[in-house]
């Protein structure tokens, strides 16, 4: 029953038709993914396709209550379909238990109306948005870090900037970090998922027609939004393959291994901790690591990367790390290391 979205006069009889008649494509099951499928599946769109190569796991449900504790283990893909089709019996799902990757990334992005990015990382995310131009299709991205988010909507239009327009050059995976890493509270992926679905909905109905490009900034920790606007950058290469570039860095020497916390300080390298202040609390009294430089600020411009020196940077389990020195090296900054394994493999 649409009829308190029917009643509404931008929507209507014809409005929810052309809901029934889209196909729309999620990338990624998770904490934005979920609100996204159950409210695009609630307010009747006709196909959706989901694309995750994920498992339900524990760490999961905190954020993404469209699954339960007798899902872990499943495919994501496989119970979103369940319960979706539970929601709405006019709603077909086809799920497709895979990543989305360079292969498949433009025949899964041809076959729909309109694509909702939903992953968490950034490879995913410009491997999708380079599809779209191709494809000439619209699609809406949004993004977490901890109590903030961002969303984007990209339309197929010669003035429209994609993401490379706003990120010539992609964040490495890890720079920003993770849910995993960086820790999120349930209602803030929710909140940027149901703008994304919103978003979804103004696009199928035609209702964003007179929107200029903008990039949508949330805090949620304040409650306070920015809306910025946003121009297509003319040198773009809006049509490079292959996902974002810089991310195949050269792995040799990238990373080094030290068994103890004295071997890495006697190694000749000044240790560099880029850890968020609140991870360093915790640390135990043997483990002092002076200079520290947290990545979030170093991410916003907040603070710089000490001058040109010898460092082993370290987090706490070396993701965050190598993802800066491979980000540092592609501006000639070559003596600086991440420690393999990070914080939590040193015996102190």
């Amino acid at each position: 029953d649409y009829s308190r979205q029917v009643v509404l006069p931008e929507v209507g009889p014809g409005g929810q038709a052309r809901l029934a008649a889209a196909a729309v494509l999620v990338v990624g099951a998770g904490g934005l993914g979920v609100p996204v499928l159950q409210y695009l599946a609630a307010a009747g769109v006709g196909r959706l396709v989901i694309v995750d190569g994920d498992r339900v796991e524990p760490s999961n449900l905190h954020r993404q209550p469209l699954y339960g504790v007798a899902d872990v283990g499943r495919p994501k893909v496989e119970v979103a379909a369940e319960r979706l089709e539970a929601l709405n019996v006019d709603v077909t799902v086809e799920p497709r238990a895979v990543h989305a990757t360079p292969d498949n990334v433009d025949a899964l992005v041809r076959s729909c109306d309109l694509v909702v990015e939903c992953t968490d990382n950034f490879r995913a995310k410009f491997l999708v948005s380079d599809a779209v131009v191709r494809a000439g299709k619209p699609a809406v991205f949004a993004s977490v870090y901890q109590y903030e988010g961002q969303l984007q909507v990209y339309r197929p239009l010669p003035h429209w900037p994609c993401l490379r327009c706003l990120w010539p050059e992609a964040p490495r995976d890890g720079m920003v970090g993770n849910c995993a890493e960086a820790g999120v509270l349930g209602p803030v992926p929710a909140t940027l998922g149901a703008l994304e679905a919103m978003a979804a909905l103004r696009r199928l109905l035609g209702l964003d027609a007179g929107d200029a490009p903008s990039l949508v900034m949330v805090d949620l920790s304040s409650l306070e939004t920015r809306r910025i606007g946003a121009r297509r950058d003319p040198r773009c290469d809006h049509d490079r393959p292959g996902g974002a570039p810089g991310l195949e860095a050269d792995e040799m020497d990238l990373e080094l291994e030290f068994a103890t916390l004295t071997q890495a300080l006697e190694s000749g390298l000044e240790l560099v901790d880029i850890r968020e202040s609140w991870e360093r609390a915790h640390d135990p009294p043997g483990l002092r690591i002076p200079t520290h430089v947290p990545l979030s600020e170093l991410v916003k411009g907040h603070v710089e990367f000490p001058a040109d020196g010898r460092y082993l940077i370290v987090c706490a389990h070396g993701v965050r790390s190598l993802s800066l020195v491979e980000h540092l090296r592609t501006q000639g900054r070559t003596g600086v290391h991440s420690l393999r394994g990070g914080l939590a493999v040193l015996r102190s």
